[in-house]
């Protein structure tokens, strides 16, 4: 049995240096393999490998779109680590974004908050989280990619219903705007790089739950002391 470590590709791109230091540490003390683009690569899986996920994307297609039967988040890995060397944010407050393509993994969900309380971050809840979120920044409001449909057809069609409807710039600008005027916590901890990406042009501060995890934004949530 092997088990394996989807990095993403956007989030990679997004923090280099998070996924550097991730695909490190799991590598040294888990002994897990690092894959490459989940594309392409998902397609390779087998009934004996287990996949570890950052990316909701990812998940999707591994779940519906490959031969692996055990598919969990890093989350999931990291939040019963008790070697994770995990910094400690003072009991700062920070909102927290559950994304629409994981609204149905309730063990993901309840890992994050375990992290993040392991962290002594205060959480603010959003009224819509866990299975009532319907964000994902401007994504659900752009055309859907076609290979996401065509790998993954229950999430990102059959229970995707009224959202992937195009919007202009200034729509989508506005709809994020509105998420974001009903959040109270100027830090919005996303594990979704398009959340952040929403939230960031909603006018709030997204930041990444690994690159928290890492110690890396510390600098940028200092500023809004």
């Amino acid at each position: 049995m092997s088990a394996i470590y989807l990095p993403s590709c956007k989030f990679t791109a997004h923090s280099p240096e998070a996924s550097k230091r991730i695909k490190n540490y799991l590598s040294e003390n888990y002994d897990i393999q690092i894959g490459g683009c989940c594309r392409p690569f998902h397609k390779q899986l087998t009934s004996d490998d287990t996949v570890i996920y950052i990316c909701n994307t990812c998940s999707a297609f591994c779940l519906e779109d490959s031969a692996a039967e055990k598919i969990i988040s890093v989350w999931e890995l990291l939040a019963e680590d008790t070697h994770f060397s995990f910094p400690d944010y003072s009991h700062r407050k920070m909102a927290l974004q559950d994304c629409w393509r994981s609204y149905d993994n309730a063990a993901q969900q309840k890992a994050v908050r375990r992290i993040l309380q392991r962290m002594n971050i205060n959480i603010e809840e959003l009224d819509e989280n866990y299975n009532k979120t319907r964000f994902c920044g401007v994504s659900l409001y752009e055309p859907l990619p076609k290979q996401n449909g065509e790998f993954a057809p229950n999430r990102f069609i059959e229970n995707a219903e009224g959202l992937f409807i195009p919007h202009t710039e200034d729509e989508q600008a506005a709809l994020m705007k509105k998420h974001c005027d009903k959040i109270n916590s100027h830090e919005v901890v996303c594990y979704c790089t398009a959340c952040i990406k929403g939230i960031n042009l909603g006018e709030k501060n997204g930041v990444h739950l690994l690159d928290l995890m890492f110690g890396l934004d510390l600098k940028q949530l200092r500023s809004f002391s």
